[in-house]
């Protein structure tokens, strides 16, 4: 059964999907890993030895740790895979997960992933740094089935106040292309300063200057917007980098 489990993921490392929806996409991969009770030290030491050796600057992964939620309480990690083109999709990745599922998957209580998500530019600001923040905030939607060009109408002028109000904001909506329910998104604030995680406000407050830019729609705009999305699907977390776990810069 092991062998088994080490050729799976060996295969799965060659290549996530050779297919993907968007050839000419900027995809992120992420992966998401729970320790077995009481092996948590030996998970960090074994993530930190199989980053060393396999994720070099030109395939970098970061590691973030999870830290609000019920999940939190018992170490919920994320491994992302950033910037990924479709080539590397096609790269012979096979050595890289069998390390992984030996040295590695032994210590793990539960794993997810891969999720493989199509960074949205247009709705992106200052998200092209190549190195991560500290923190990260994510919100999950997830969508209805049907017309949702309401909810793409919000998040489209919403990012346009953004860029008046928050200038040096790190925000970027993310959906996901592979792996799950292809109606979820995720917006994701990055920031280095927890007293300010989406940087100084300039111009206004967000919401006056949307009614400012768009003849005081912000209310209509954003109610059609939450009505596209499940009522029960809008979770948010926090997270923190462990860069101790992750590519060095």
């Amino acid at each position: 059964m092991k062998n088994f489990k080490i050729l799976i993921l060996a295969l799965l490392f060659v290549s996530v999907s050779v297919a993907q929806s968007n050839p000419n996409a900027e995809y992120w991969v992420t992966y998401q890993y729970t320790p077995k009770k009481g092996m948590t030290a030996k998970f960090e030491s074994a993530v930190k030895a199989k980053t060393k050796m396999y994720n070099k600057s030109d395939n970098p992964v970061y590691t973030a740790i999870q830290t609000t939620g019920e999940l939190s309480e018992n170490g919920r990690y994320e491994r992302i895979l950033p910037r990924r083109d479709i080539e590397w999709f096609m790269r012979d990745n096979s050595a890289e997960g069998k390390y992984w599922m030996t040295n590695v998957d032994k210590y793990v209580q539960k794993g997810e992933g891969p999720y493989v998500w199509i960074r949205v530019k247009q709705l992106s600001i200052n998200f092209d740094k190549p190195s991560p923040a500290k923190y990260l905030r994510v919100l999950t939607r997830v969508l209805k089935n049907g017309d949702n060009s309401d909810f793409w109408r919000y998040l489209r002028r919403y990012s346009e106040v953004l860029k008046k109000t928050r200038p040096d904001i790190r925000w970027s909506v993310f959906r996901l292309d592979s792996g799950g329910n292809a109606n979820t998104i995720r917006i994701v604030t990055a920031y280095d300063d927890m007293k300010m995680p989406e940087g100084p406000t300039e111009s206004g407050a967000t919401r006056e200057v949307y009614d400012e830019m768009y003849e005081g729609a912000w209310e209509d705009d954003f109610d059609k917007y939450n009505e596209r999305l499940i009522e029960w699907a809008r979770p948010q977390y926090n997270y923190s980098l462990r860069a101790d776990l992750s590519t060095s810069n």
